[in-house]
């Protein structure tokens, strides 16, 4: 399935067999940022109403709740005063309920999310990385109950820079970058007590810089993609015990679509995606 017009790619998220992002469209001589859900499965593409925040950033993220087998958005509306900078409004939309719609709900944490950070639903909670208090602190939302909690990381979060989250075989994991160190893989192993087990990796620096999309195996390895296209296409994978990396060539790609004229400007991809027929 394609796209008509252009989109705005530091948002391209998945759950559940939908893709997520915001196309850019023409409304009355201004460029806008639409929200759009889309179904590969099915070709649907569905246009989302637009957030309205003048001089206000907008951040959103897609949950899915696997109890009720809704799909929701979540949107803040970012502003900035006096230096400060806080969410002002938070909406939820649920998708398949009649005539899609904004809905205000209340968050009694004051935090922004973090620009150009992803999030990622598992077992109906979405996370997502935000500053609260100046200080770094790990966001979830219960997708069901429509209710917020922090995840602190504590003082060193300061040097630590969280690249992406993976599912890491049904838990939440963080890819973390440290200059100082090693890269590390960080597992949360107990969300409620707030426990971590560390994993350290052993990868060339530079190999971060061109990941876009990152993700683990059920046996545990953990794959990458470039985040530019190259030809071959190669798959990544790394294998936490034996500190190794393959890889494997993607093939039945067209030539013509990763070369040339028609070569795309980046890559996403989306993991452990499932076949979804369900209309929108």
């Amino acid at each position: 399935m394609g796209f008509s017009g252009d989109w705005y790619k530091e948002t391209c998220q998945s759950a559940n067999g939908f893709i997520y992002l915001y196309d850019k469209q023409m409304f009355k001589g201004k460029i806008e940022r639409v929200p759009v859900l889309c179904n590969p499965s099915t070709g649907q593409q569905v246009h989302l109403p637009i957030v309205r925040a003048k001089n206000n950033d907008l951040r959103s993220f897609l949950g899915y709740d696997p109890i009720e087998n809704e799909f929701k958005v979540l949107c803040m509306t970012v502003a900035k005063y006096n230096k400060q900078t806080n969410s002002r409004e938070h909406k939820v939309l649920t998708l398949g309920k009649g005539k899609p719609s904004w809905r205000k709900i209340k968050c009694l944490f004051p935090h922004f999310p973090e620009n150009y950070k992803n999030g990622i639903c598992i077992n109906g909670i979405l996370y997502y990385i935000a500053r609260s208090n100046l200080n770094t602190v790990i966001a979830c939302f219960n997708v069901k109950y429509e209710k917020f909690r922090f995840i602190q990381i504590g003082e060193e979060s300061s040097m630590l820079t969280f690249l992406t989250w993976i599912n890491y075989n049904g838990k939440l994991a963080a890819l973390v970058f440290d200059q100082s160190r090693h890269d590390q893989l960080w597992v949360l192993d107990d969300p409620e007590n707030e426990k971590w087990s560390k994993h350290i990796f052993h990868l060339p620096t530079a190999a971060f810089m061109v990941i876009r999309s990152i993700w683990a195996t059920d046996s545990g390895e953990i794959v990458w993609a470039p985040s530019r296209w190259t030809y071959p296409l190669y798959v990544f994978y790394y294998n936490l015990e034996r500190q190794s990396v393959r890889r494997v060539e993607i093939k039945g790609i067209e030539e013509k679509a990763l070369m040339g004229h028609y070569r795309p400007e980046a890559i996403f991809t989306f993991t452990n995606h499932v076949e979804n027929v369900m209309f929108l």
